[in-house]
């Protein structure tokens, strides 16, 4: 993105302060979007109806007549009827919230926002930053009304200039039709974001219904009214939005929070004091993690969720390649280390009919070694051959193609006693399991996926001693309760599983021995994880494990996904991959090429990389058949029980179970210290 010097002086002196001042006090109704005819105070500035400085809640006629329908009406709770586009009415429309509710018929359809820019706003420069910035830290995409397309899209927002005024505003949401966002000719990009974020739905950070216990309003230093000459009522522009659902956590850095002296009647003194030390409001200096996962939280019904990972405590250089052809992952895997990462956990799933592989890398070095995608039998005897060559598998995956099991596994340099338990029935894991504990093996990673309506587990083991819990299969609700408790017991989540049966997603983990700073980030977007890897980044945690659950089949075999699903066919089976937490080579970070393979791709993929030698210590077989990989094959009808949910293993205790009511709700990240 294109930021001049002068361009970054004009966003140090756009403050906070962008919003309307003066002009008559009306009291009307935010209708529509996030709020039904509620009552607030607005200021008549250059025509147009305020609210909070920059909510452009229409035209002076519009307002006051919207208003007298509102009272006249005898169901003050009646919603506005939306047309869509093709000018069919919609159903009641009711959604409350700060920000608009993900399910609102007031979000831009598809995430897509057309847009118009007036010939006479200068610097149009402004507004390709802001739109940029916009597209680089979320999943919404502009795209430009022309004439030839505008039969497309019926609605829209025009940027137009507000000449030498020191405010903008925009509307909150699409509003239907044409709708005006006013730039200050005086704002630089950083203005028109906050605007822009409006338009998306986004409300003022402190119009939060919990923003009592995070600021304080200085409501003496507030004009109230019947104002002395000169002064103005500035109290409606503190209102808070009663009932409304707000995102995630109170965020003091949003580019959409008022300044600490906002309105102020003594602008020496604050309208708003944070409840926490160390912060600052108001920044106009681009969007923060909080309003990227807002954006991203409100259009989550538009994108591909089910994303999901595990952090912990970490160091060095870190990357993530997402979602990439096979080419385009071998070709990283190569780079990657010989820059000195290492694979440490993989992802391969079908979407689309193709296959696409995710992988999470971090610092290493010696020998290592990849095996994708092929059938049991060659990964096998890959396990046995590596095994003697002093290597040992540290991460499995199974995914189903063609009506097969396919097998990818990372291998790193290793020495001890290890174990292998594939595609078992839960009675025969458990059985697996509590044999392995006994003889000082440890779960470091777990694979659940469904075949033929039933759960299959597959589990790597290594040595180890202590603690240790295994939650597995079990709603969100269930699992985040034992994700908690076990964090309290000095555990922390190794390995994490998610698994789709019937509609409902299922979750599964493996933990071992851990104090360290950790957090999970669970079914949620691609944009939502991406924004809270950077966040975590920062502050020194590390992806140690990355997640995919396919999308629902619409099939009658529910999770049992096979070849040709393409419900997401225009969006998640495209490639694109993720560069992070590399600080050289930038460039890096554009997506890659995208190489197709010809036919059944699935076939392809086996391949042993990153030997430095056939030679090496070999531990040999270790004792109680440890070292052994065995294929289980449960007899019919022993996983009767397997489509319902339990949580069972945590810390030695087999006796507790949970609920099998599913909860979808997106995850939240926990623990970070």
């Amino acid at each position: 993105m294109s930021e001049t010097k002068d361009r970054e002086n004009q966003a140090k002196g756009d403050a906070a302060d962008h919003m309307a001042t003066g002009g008559e006090i009306g009291k009307g109704y935010l209708t529509g979007p996030g709020l039904h005819e509620h009552p607030v105070d607005f200021h008549m500035v250059d025509g147009r109806c305020l609210h909070e400085g920059c909510i452009d809640m229409g035209s002076v006629e519009e307002v006051e007549a919207e208003t007298r329908r509102v009272e006249q009406a005898t169901d003050t709770l009646r919603s506005a009827t939306p047309v869509s586009a093709d000018g069919e009415a919609e159903g009641p429309d009711i959604q409350m919230g700060v920000g608009l509710p993900t399910g609102s018929s007031y979000l831009w359809t598809n995430g897509v926002v057309p847009y118009t820019v007036a010939a006479d706003v200068p610097s149009q420069g402004r507004v390709s930053d802001a739109i940029q910035h916009i597209e680089d830290n979320t999943a919404i995409r502009f795209v430009e009304r022309t004439s030839g397309n505008k039969h497309k899209y019926p609605n829209y927002i025009r940027i137009i200039s507000n000449g030498e005024k020191g405010w903008s505003s925009s509307a909150i949401g699409m509003r239907g039709g044409r709708q005006d966002v006013r730039l200050s000719d005086k704002h630089s990009w950083p203005i028109l974001v906050h605007e822009l974020l409006h338009a998306l739905g986004v409300y003022h950070e402190q119009s939060r219904s919990d923003r009592d216990q995070y600021v304080k309003i200085r409501w003496s230093n507030i004009p109230d009214g019947p104002p002395p000459e000169g002064e103005k009522d500035w109290t409606g522009n503190f209102q808070k939005k009663p009932g409304s659902v707000d995102y995630l956590d109170y965020d003091y850095g949003s580019i959409m929070h008022y300044g600490p002296k906002s309105a102020a009647r003594d602008p020496s003194k604050p309208t708003i004091v944070p409840l926490k030390d160390g912060v600052t409001i108001g920044q106009r200096k681009g969007m923060s993690f909080g309003d990227r996962q807002t954006i991203a939280l409100m259009y989550q019904r538009f994108f591909e969720g089910g994303y999901a990972g595990v952090w912990r405590a970490g160091s060095g250089p870190y990357a993530l390649w997402v979602n990439a052809s096979w080419s385009s992952f071998r070709s990283k895997w190569q780079q990657w280390s010989a820059r000195g990462l290492r694979l440490h956990d993989i992802h391969v799933r079908r979407v689309g009919g193709k296959t696409r592989y995710s992988g999470v890398f971090r610092p290493g070095s010696g020998r290592h070694a990849l095996w994708a995608n092929v059938t049991w039998s060659s990964f096998r005897a890959k396990w046995k051959e590596l095994s003697q060559q002093g290597l040992r598998l540290v991460d499995l995956h199974v995914h189903r193609a063609g009506g097969q099991n396919r097998y990818s596994g990372v291998f790193l340099a290793g020495s001890g006693g290890y174990g292998l338990w594939v595609d078992g029935s839960w009675n025969a894991f458990r059985n697996k399991w509590q044999e392995w504990t006994a003889q000082n093996l440890r779960l470091v990673d777990l694979h659940v996926h469904r075949v033929g309506g039933k759960n299959r587990y597959s589990g790597v083991f290594r040595g180890g001693s202590g603690g240790h819990g295994l939650w597995v299969n079990a709603n969100w609700s269930s699992f985040l309760g034992k994700w908690k408790e076990s964090s309290a017991q000095g555990l922390r989540l190794a390995d994490l599983n998610l698994h789709r049966s019937g509609s409902s997603i299922r979750y599964s983990g493996a933990f071992l021995p851990g104090n360290d700073k950790h957090a999970l980030w669970a079914n949620v977007t691609y944009e939502s994880l991406r924004a809270k890897w950077e966040e975590l980044g920062q502050k020194g945690l590390r992806l140690v494990d990355f997640e995919i659950v396919n999308p629902e089949s619409t099939s009658s075999a529910g999770a049992d996904l096979a070849d040709g699903f393409d419900a997401f066919e225009n969006t998640a089976s495209e490639a694109f991959g993720g560069l992070f937490g590399l600080p050289e080579a930038a460039d890096e970070s554009a997506l890659p090429e995208v190489e197709e393979l010809e036919g059944n791709d699935f076939e392809d993929g086996g391949g042993l990389m990153g030997l430095e030698s056939k030679g090496g210590d070999t531990d040999g077989p270790s004792p109680s058949g440890a070292g052994d990989a065995v294929f289980q094959s449960a007899p019919e009808g022993e996983d009767a029980a397997d489509g319902e949910g339990f949580g069972e293993i945590a810390l030695g205790n087999s006796d507790s179970e949970a609920t099998t009511e599913d909860a979808l709700d997106h995850g939240g990240m926990v623990g970070v210290e």
